[in-house]
């Protein structure tokens, strides 16, 4: 009986090693993709954050008693879409942060901190009569805020907008 033995048992667990390394590989490399799916969906999250603490911020700026010259500086601009002659606008380009206004300590473990730049609007509206009552209907500013926050990684960036009304 010793000398019929041909090694089916070795070509049967190779066989089964094979097909364990695929599966095995298989499994790594899922876990690797579903790794690093949570890790931009982390650094996603961390730039909107920071954008929209870079919103809020331009919005207490703007809620503040006296307002700022909007003299293409520290992130304040005119709208230069109309007819406005004394307007530089922004350079949306400038990833050196020299035209826009800087969040500083942020503090959210992001590799830049957030900034903004809010562009003054054309007045809305005139003092005028209001139609049911005669109390004058007083005219108010639109600014419009753009913020981009910064992740964890240099690579990623949010950009978030909103329009502010003052009276």
């Amino acid at each position: 009986m010793r000398n019929r033995q041909q090694g089916a048992v070795l070509i049967v667990c190779l066989i089964f090693m094979l097909i364990m390394t695929v599966i095995s590989a298989s499994a790594l490399q899922s876990t690797t993709l579903q790794e690093r799916m949570a890790g931009n969906a982390r650094d996603t999250n961390s730039a909107f954050q920071a954008a929209e603490a870079a919103l809020r911020a331009a919005e207490r700026v703007l809620a503040g008693a006296s307002l700022p010259a909007f003299n293409g500086s520290n992130g304040l601009f005119r709208d230069c879409s109309g007819t406005s002659t004394a307007c530089t606008p922004p350079d949306w380009s400038d990833r050196s942060a020299t035209s826009w206004a800087t969040v500083s300590q942020f503090g959210g473990g992001v590799h830049r901190d957030p900034q903004y730049i809010v562009e003054e609007l054309t007045v809305q509206g005139s003092p005028s009569t209001s139609l049911d009552a005669d109390l004058a209907v007083m005219p108010y500013r639109v600014y419009r805020i753009t913020a981009r926050g910064f992740g964890v990684s240099s690579n990623s960036m949010v950009v978030l907008r909103s329009i502010y009304r003052r009276q």
